[in-house]
């Protein structure tokens, strides 16, 4: 038959074998391989097995089209490859535009919390258009920190990095800064080495909170300043859009793709497509762990 179409999904035969039973899709030639199944479809009934498999857990895609189809696609392909590019490009612009992660590398990774709290009061946060930052002023905030040798600062596509390093010759300074979250959540784990938390387990935070404060409240006197020194876990609910020239499922795959910017671990929660003038818009909603940290290597 000319007009089937190969398929695969990340997911067991017996599923893709019982779903599309029930919508009575007939399927040729099933194949697993790993977490992957494939199978072959009429490509009248592809729009079926899309929306069967629509859910952001199942990553299917079509690896190869009908006879008919193949023919029709790469007549259309030749007419539409100078302004898919074009469409292409400009999203990729339009995502590099924003900051979507800020990373704080270098032997003074210890110091992101101090570090990310000193871009937002210089208007460079996660989520947010990216309008530069004056790097003189900025640098110099960040090489007062304690035993700070060294600081730079560039843009990489979507992320801000800061390379960060501290003096091994010698001791920190104790750090009387707080813990402060840099983002909105649910407390899921607190854990202060030094310092006095002011959060628990199950507790909702917002950016700016503090989590643990540089002191110890041991002695009935009163507390004693010390280094703050610790972490908290936070579960966060964030979204991530990604423009497309039209609906696809590798179009889909990028936007969760762009997920894993935040964490490998995140776990999507829903996953929405509306057109817009420039093609077709994703957003997709995720959540995923955030470790706010201190002094911690």
């Amino acid at each position: 038959m000319n007009n089937i179409a190969r398929v695969r999904v990340t997911a067991r035969p017996e599923v893709v074998i019982k779903k599309l039973s029930r919508a009575n899709i007939a399927i040729y030639g099933v194949k697993s391989a790993g977490a992957y199944t494939s199978f072959g479809a009429e490509d009248k009934m592809l729009k079926k097995v899309f929306a069967i498999f629509s859910h952001p857990c199942y990553n299917i895609r079509i690896v190869k089209y009908g006879f008919v189809r193949s023919l029709a696609l790469r007549a259309l392909s030749r007419a539409g490859l100078v302004a898919g590019a074009a469409l292409f490009a400009a999203a990729v612009l339009l995502s590099q535009a924003f900051v979507l992660k800020i990373s704080v590398t270098g032997s003074g990774a210890h110091l992101a919390p101090q570090v990310v709290a000193i871009l937002r009061r210089h208007g460079v946060e996660e989520g947010r258009i990216y309008g530069g930052v004056d790097s003189p002023i900025v640098v110099s905030q960040i090489m007062s920190l304690p035993s700070v040798t060294f600081c730079s600062i560039s843009k990489r596509g979507a992320a801000v990095v800061v390379d960060v390093q501290c003096s091994r010759q010698s001791s920190p300074a104790p750090d009387s800064s707080p813990l402060v979250s840099p983002v909105a959540g649910r407390v899921v784990a607190v854990a202060a080495v030094c310092g006095t938390p002011c959060v628990s387990a199950g507790d909702e935070v917002c950016a700016g909170d503090k989590l643990i404060l540089p002191y110890c409240a041991q002695s009935p006197s009163g507390g004693t300043v010390c280094m703050c020194a610790g972490y908290v876990r936070i579960s966060v609910s964030a979204s991530v859009t990604s423009l497309a020239a039209e609906e696809s499922s590798s179009a889909l795959s990028s936007a969760l793709a762009a997920v894993n910017l935040y964490s490998d671990e995140a776990e999507v929660t829903s996953c929405t497509v509306k057109r817009v003038s420039q093609g077709v818009l994703y957003t997709v909603n995720f959540d995923y762990i955030y470790t706010a940290s201190i002094n911690m290597r």
